[in-house]
């Protein structure tokens, strides 16, 4: 409901707005499909335990996953972000004033949308985007240009570590969805890339909580990074770099 309401009221074109609601669609589906993969019990059940998950709060949610030995993150789906997910991205890149985007970790370029429509809507910036496979690489293409948005849209193909070593900050947001154990080593790669009034974004901090602990317990012990964990979704860290 929350995005359908928020692509009707700021994204005014139709066929971007239909566009995106096929590509969350199509993840949810694909997401569910995964789940139900990893759940033993009926069909009736899994009904069931999908109406649970989806009337618990936030921070809870990953320990029920867990508790039903269902995993969260998969590198053969796309984890697309919800719609939701999307409208505190396109939302906070306007509100920032953002006009240079990192993402790590793209997969089929869902993310990476709403934050190029919102600098598209700027005037101007770039959207560095970085996946490793190749069939998510062309999906993202293929995405940004079906909607317009492929000028905003700079791709790395390859290993997310040694990308990040090629490229050149400073960046306005910083956006981490890669694997969740590997979210400690990233943002250590990309230190050197940010400034005063970065914001750091990553997502999976309740979904995935035990894996991505090292990462939140170094961000606690930065002095010069203000962060906290939004309860909203999977669980959203929000940083900036003071």
């Amino acid at each position: 409901m929350g995005g359908q309401t928020f692509m009707g009221k700021l994204m005014t074109s139709t066929p971007f707005r239909d566009y995106l609601s096929r590509l969350h669609q199509q993840s949810e589906v694909e997401t569910y499909a995964y789940a139900r993969s990893q759940f033993t019990g009926s069909d009736e059940e899994f009904a069931e335990l999908a109406t649970q998950f989806a009337d618990l709060a936030p921070d809870k949610k990953g320990t029920f996953l867990s508790s039903h030995g269902i995993a969260v993150q998969d590198s053969s789906l796309s984890l697309a972000v919800s719609a939701e997910m999307g409208e505190f991205l396109y939302t906070l890149t306007l509100a920032k004033g953002a006009s240079s985007v990192l993402e790590l970790g793209s997969s089929n370029g869902v993310s990476t949308l709403y934050f190029a429509e919102a600098l598209r809507v700027r005037g101007g910036g770039m959207v560095i985007a970085t996946e490793l496979e190749t069939a998510k690489c062309a999906a993202l293409q293929c995405n940004v240009a079906a909607v317009g948005l492929a000028d905003f849209v700079d791709l790395h193909q390859g290993d997310v570590f040694e990308t990040v070593g090629r490229i050149h900050g400073p960046f306005d947001i910083v956006f981490i969805d890669i694997w969740a154990s590997g979210y400690l080593d990233i943002f250590k790669a990309v230190e050197h890339l940010l400034v005063p009034g970065t914001i750091i974004l990553a997502d999976n901090m309740f979904t995935a909580q035990e894996q991505v602990r090292p990462f939140k317990e170094y961000l606690n012990a930065m002095p010069r990074v203000q962060t906290c964990t939004l309860a909203f979704e999977s669980g959203v860290e929000f940083a900036v770099v003071l």
